[in-house]
C-alpha cells in the first residue's frame, strides 16, 4: 500500500542467542579497525584472538567487555586490562 510505513519485525526469537554478561565467548574475528590502533593496543588484540574470555559486562554502546588481564597483564604490564568488542567478532561458547 502506497504511503504505508514499513515496520521492521521484532527479533524476539534471537534472544537466546544474544551474548550477555557472564557468558563465555571466543574472540573469533579480528576487526579491521585494529590495524589503525597504536602498536601496543593492536598487539593486545592479536594476543587475544582465538582465546576464550568471560563477558564482564555489556557497555552502554552494546559492546561486550572482556577481561583479558590474565593473558595481557604479564605480557605488557598494567592491571585489569580489558577489550571492548561487538558481538559480531565473538562466538558464544
Amino acid at each position: 500500500m502506497l504511503g504505508t510505513a514499513y515496520r521492521r519485525p521484532r527479533f524476539a526469537t534471537l534472544c537466546d542467542k544474544m551474548i550477555k554478561q557472564g557468558d563465555n565467548v571466543t574472540f573469533e574475528t579480528m576487526p579491521n579497525w585494529v590495524e589503525d590502533l597504536p602498536e601496543e593496543s593492536s598487539s593486545v588484540f592479536r594476543a587475544c584472538l582465538g582465546k576464550r574470555f568471560r563477558v564482564t559486562e555489556v557497555d552502554d554502546n552494546g559492546l561486550c567487555v572482556l577481561d583479558v588481564s590474565q593473558l595481557i597483564d604479564p605480557l605488557i604490564g598494567g592491571f585489569m586490562n580489558e577489550i571492548h568488542l561487538g558481538s559480531e567478532f565473538l562466538r558464544k561458547d
